[in-house]
């Protein structure tokens, strides 16, 4: 096959949407990847965890006829109960949809945040994507667990504008538990984005009783610091937990089916100890993303 027939780059992901207003600054297209390293038992998006395509079942528009009984053919289904959740994408479709909304965009200070899943687990097209953008007028912002090899984060720095990282567990053995994987790397990381000069925000998910404890906001504070003396760390994100992520797993028919935990957010009164505690060691902190 000749270079000029090749085919393009591609991505699997398995959301994009328009007009968004959290995952970074101003009105925002968020590119959701598929596939992620973690395995967190609180995943409020099960249904990007797996790196390949899933089908998923909408039960309010299932008429009972047997027609997808192998559970693999979603066109199959006449009324659109099953649905393929993940689609292989080129980087010019992304871009072309982006620049519809560039004028969103540069009169809000928004752009396009590539979150998923884990972005990083598609890192040439990743960066295909964030580089186009880039050259276009596009603010760039990766939404990331940063659980991976640091090559690649060397690879994506130079062509992002900010990162939203997250800190999910201090203590290795509890993130471990919950997560299917250590934090060092994700610790080495973090240092590697502060270093580069990059804007970082850091987003906590909180969980009654796993990672609220005055031993771990204690060391999250202690982990933020450092990183604040390293770079330009602008804000921290408190997340309390929902259970959204339970009915999208009720929903994978045919793919990878997460874990998913029972949990509980922190009493309101905790989270605002822990946004004065946060405050003051002056930290821009707030609840939401």
């Amino acid at each position: 096959m000749k270079d000029s027939e090749a085919k393009p780059l591609q991505g699997c992901i398995f959301d994009i949407k328009r007009y968004a207003i959290h995952d970074g600054p101003g009105i925002r297209m968020n590119v959701f990847f598929k596939g992620c390293p973690l395995l967190c038992h609180w995943c409020h998006n099960p249904e990007g965890q797996d790196p390949d395509p899933v089908i998923m079942f909408n039960p309010s528009r299932c008429l009972h006829c047997g027609a997808c009984e192998d559970r693999t053919n979603p066109e199959a289904c006449p009324s659109g109960a099953l649905e393929t959740c993940g689609r292989f994408m080129a980087v010019d479709e992304i871009l072309k949809l982006a620049l519809r909304e560039k004028i969103f965009f540069d009169r809000s200070g928004g752009g396009i945040t590539c979150t998923g899943g884990e972005p990083l687990m598609q890192p040439d097209f990743l960066i295909s994507l964030l580089a186009a953008c880039r050259k276009n007028g596009i603010h760039t912002t990766v939404d990331t667990c940063l659980q991976a090899p640091e090559s690649v984060v060397h690879r994506v720095i130079p062509h992002t504008d900010l990162f939203l990282a997250d800190v999910k567990i201090m203590d290795p053995a509890v993130h471990k538990k919950y997560t299917g994987t250590g934090n060092s790397l994700i610790h080495r990381n973090l240092r590697t984005v502060a270093r580069s000069g990059v804007p970082f925000s850091l987003r906590i998910p909180l969980l009654r009783g796993i990672n609220d404890t005055k031993a771990e906001i204690d060391a999250m504070t202690a982990f933020a610091l450092e990183l604040r003396e390293l770079g330009r760390l602008t804000t921290i994100h408190l997340l309390p937990y929902h259970n959204y992520g339970k009915a999208k797993k009720s929903r994978i028919y045919h793919g990878r089916l997460p874990v998913q935990g029972d949990f509980s957010p922190p009493t309101t009164q905790k989270i605002q100890a822990i946004l004065k505690d946060l405050h003051s060691h002056g930290f821009h902190a707030v609840t939401g993303g």
